[in-house]
C-alpha cells in the first residue's frame, strides 16, 4: 500500500505491485501458517516422558476446521495405551463375578502390576474381556484383559464400521435407501 501511495508523487511510478512481487515469497503460507498446541493434561501428568514436538501431515492451513482435526489426530496418534492380561485362580484371592458376587466383573477397574516389574507402578484400567480358562491337569483361572484391547484402531474408523455394521442390517430388513 506504501508502494502505490507514491503515486501521488509527481513523477514517481507506483511501486506497490514491485514490492509485493519480491516481498510475497516472504509473507505466503508463513504467517499464521502453523499451530502450536499444548495439551494442558499430557504436560502435567506426563512429567518429562511427553513429545515435545510432533507434526501432523494433513493441514494445509492453520486456524481453520480441518486443522482442528489433525490436532485431534495428532493427540490421537502421541496418545500412549497400555493393555495386559492377568491369569487370576478364582478365589485366590479375588472372586469374579457380577452383581455383588464377586469384587470384579466386566466394565469394571481394576489395577494390576507386571511381573518383574521393578518400579511397582499400578496399571489401572477397565475389564474389556473375561474368560475361563480350565482344562483337567489344572486349576479354573480367569484370564481378563485390561485395558482397550482396540487401543490401535481410530474411534473415527470404528464410528464409520459401526455406521456400515447398521446400513447393511437395515439393508437385510429390506429397507432401501
Amino acid at each position: 500500500m506504501l508502494g502505490d501511495l507514491t503515486a501521488m508523487i509527481p513523477g514517481v511510478p507506483p511501486l506497490g505491485g514491485a514490492a509485493d512481487a519480491v516481498l510475497k515469497p516472504l509473507y505466503t503460507d508463513t504467517i499464521l501458517a502453523w499451530m502450536s498446541v499444548d495439551s494442558p493434561q499430557r504436560k502435567n501428568n506426563s512429567g518429562w516422558s511427553r513429545y515435545f514436538e510432533y507434526f501432523q501431515d494433513g493441514a494445509d492451513k492453520a486456524y481453520t476446521l480441518s486443522s482442528l482435526l489433525v490436532l485431534r489426530a495428532g493427540f490421537y496418534a502421541t496418545k500412549t495405551w497400555f493393555t495386559h492380561e492377568l491369569a487370576i485362580s478364582d478365589a485366590a484371592p479375588f472372586l469374579v463375578g457380577d452383581n455383588g458376587l464377586g469384587h470384579f466383573f466386566l466394565g469394571d477397574r481394576i489395577g494390576a502390576t507386571i511381573p518383574g516389574d521393578f518400579t511397582g507402578e499400578v496399571y489401572v484400567d477397565r475389564v474389556c474381556r473375561l474368560s475361563l480358562a480350565w482344562d483337567r491337569d489344572a486349576n479354573p483361572e480367569w484370564m481378563p484383559v485390561i485395558g482397550d484391547n482396540r487401543a490401535l484402531q481410530d474411534p473415527g474408523q470404528r464410528a464409520m464400521e459401526l455406521i456400515e455394521d447398521i446400513k447393511a442390517a437395515i439393508h437385510d430388513l429390506g429397507v432401501n435407501f
